[in-house]
């Protein structure tokens, strides 16, 4: 019989018990009902997501331009998840264990290798699972417009996601044991990604190519393909090889952040999710600004404050909003050559980016007994707080329409320049305000209650709170998916010339800038609006009360 008392078989008899009354706690039912839930819904937008693509087949020369780019333009998401997992191994990843783990288990006297492999193993697993069926469902889009049939494209997007998996918990297995620093892991990610960039721009050679050309698997097959398999199991080999030097510290306060993190999510509290994420990486604001603004004393307090805020950000934030800025230009080019899932991104990009600028307004919210106590009406505060972002925003929006025009130039013929230029110059800054005004909906929603008692007197049945709940989650995203749905007429007017090019793109910047300034209006009018909707309902309360009473009398 094997003795559990002490040692790794202790460990394993107790990783097994907790895992049994996890499940035990759970009902096959709902666990059943929830992946039908998930599985129902996943068919349903992968559904939806064909049909946006459509079955058209490329053209030869459009076939033949994947061919040759291809390989390099998916080498640049190989090459962005080991660029990501290096940065986040710099700062305590991939792991985060249980507290009974690091408390108790990493300081027991037992091998401290044969403690991390299995932990590993599962973020590795799921890592390769995740990005599998992600690149599967892309890949099936992607079938349906290229060559090959749809089995082949499936099985190899689901080996190519689940190389981006491996490759990402790898870089980060890596970075973590050898202590790499952040600066460093940060410099190398850069320059593998601008390699790799330059190689996608001017057909040379990258440093992922072998990688990338997986992904086309689904159509062809090249030998020199297995080279990039090698080496990615060659780099996890490697970040398997050294986990016994894992961090302590590192991984204690890494599970006690994940815990919270993941209490944060499931309340849905996205700014303390934001927060703690900045924890994650060991983001801290700069102590003094980059640059001292003046005081002043005509009453322009809270813009001072609001330039304060942005420019007390450390340079990686910065550096993650010019690359949200880029990455909104990039989905907007791939909207306008008939990629339309990619205005997905634009959305999904500019309300990440729009976040992160409204720091001053989102600082405002957190404060809410602070912001109580000034002289002022709460609407007209935080509308003020809108006007340092807004501006913030243009350098931003210029560098999204530059990345933009390069791309499109890359991309097409020189003929193009025209439209591409006008379309960005119009519709760049329009598109990043929007995007913001869905971050203000998400940051002004989660105020306190601006009514003196603060009463939720709402008492609905289970399946309206579920749909209220979906509601609340989806409204703030919904002015950035119609800046991104912008795109779409200009699209349909390129045949037509540069004059209708202009002519929609500037229909709907102003559409944008209408929609924007709906929301900066809510945003003044909401409590005062909010006031008079409780008026009115305390008002029909008391005479509903008083019919009562002289009936009963």
């Amino acid at each position: 019989m094997t003795d559990t008392s002490t040692g790794i078989a202790a460990v394993r008899a107790l990783r097994a018990r907790r895992q049994r009354n996890r499940l035990g706690d759970m009902e096959w039912f709902d666990a059943a009902y929830r992946v039908y839930v998930v599985g129902l819904f996943g068919l349903i937008a992968l559904g939806w997501l064909s049909d946006l693509v459509g079955d058209a087949e490329l053209s030869a020369a459009a076939a033949a331009d994947v061919t040759r780019r291809g390989p390099a333009v998916l080498g640049l998401v190989a090459v962005a998840a080991l660029a990501a997992g290096l940065r986040g191994g710099s700062q305590g990843g991939p792991l985060a264990l249980e507290a009974a783990d690091v408390v108790h288990v990493m300081t027991a006297p037992v091998p401290r290798r044969a403690v991390l492999v299995r932990p590993a193993y599962q973020r590795a697993r799921s890592a390769a699972f995740a990005g599998g069926v992600v690149a599967a469902a892309l890949a099936q889009l992607a079938g349906r417009r290229l060559p090959g049939s749809a089995v082949a494209w499936f099985f190899g997007g689901l080996l190519f996601g689940g190389v981006i998996g491996l490759l990402w918990v790898a870089g980060a297995l890596i970075a973590h044991e050898r202590r790499i620093p952040q600066t460093t892991s940060t410099v190398v990610g850069l320059a593998l990604l601008a390699w790799q960039a330059a190689a996608a721009a001017t057909g040379t050679i990258g440093p992922a190519d072998t990688i990338g050309s997986i992904g086309l698997w689904g159509w062809r097959q090249e030998p020199a393909d297995a080279i990039g398999l090698l080496v990615v199991v060659a780099l996890v080999a490697v970040g398997f090889g050294g986990i016994e030097r894992l961090s302590v510290d590192a991984l204690a306060r890494r599970s006690s952040l994940v815990a919270q993190l993941r209490f944060a999510v499931t309340m849905q509290d996205l700014r303390t999710v934001i927060l703690l994420r900045r924890q994650l990486s060991h983001e801290h604001t700069r102590s003094t600004p980059w640059v001292e603004l003046p005081m002043r004393t005509d009453g322009r307090a809270v813009w001072r404050r609001g330039w304060h805020s942005l420019l007390r950000m450390p340079s990686g934030r910065l550096l993650r909003m010019s690359a949200c800025a880029g990455a909104a230009g990039a989905c907007h080019v791939a909207v306008l050559h008939d990629i339309t899932p990619a205005l997905f991104g634009t959305m999904i990009v500019s309300f990440v980016l729009g976040l992160e600028v409204l720091e001053p307004l989102s600082q405002e919210v957190d404060q809410p007994d602070r912001t109580a106590g000034f002289p002022i009406e709460r609407g007209h505060l935080m509308l003020r707080h809108l006007a340092a972002p807004a501006v913030a925003l243009v350098p931003f929006a210029c560098l999204a329409g530059v990345a933009a025009v390069t791309i499109d130039a890359l991309a097409t013929d020189a003929e193009r320049i025209g439209p591409a230029v006008a379309t960005a110059a119009v519709l760049a800054l329009p598109t990043l305000l929007a995007g913001a005004a869905g971050a203000v909906v998400s940051i002004v929603r989660d105020a306190p209650d601006p009514t003196p008692s603060g009463r939720q007197d709402t008492f609905m049945p289970p399946e309206m709170t579920g749909f209220t709940t979906v509601l609340k989650t989806a409204l703030p995203l919904l002015v950035p998916l119609l800046a991104a749905l912008a795109i779409l007429p200009v699209r349909a007017a390129l045949p037509d010339g540069s004059d209708a090019v202009l002519a929609a793109a500037t229909r709907m910047a102003l559409g944008l800038f209408l929609a924007t300034a709906a929301v900066a209006a809510w945003v003044r009018h909401r409590d005062r609006v909010w006031h008079k909707i409780r008026a009115f309902m305390d008002e029909g309360r008391t005479v509903t009360a008083q019919q009562r009473a002289a009936r009963s009398s």
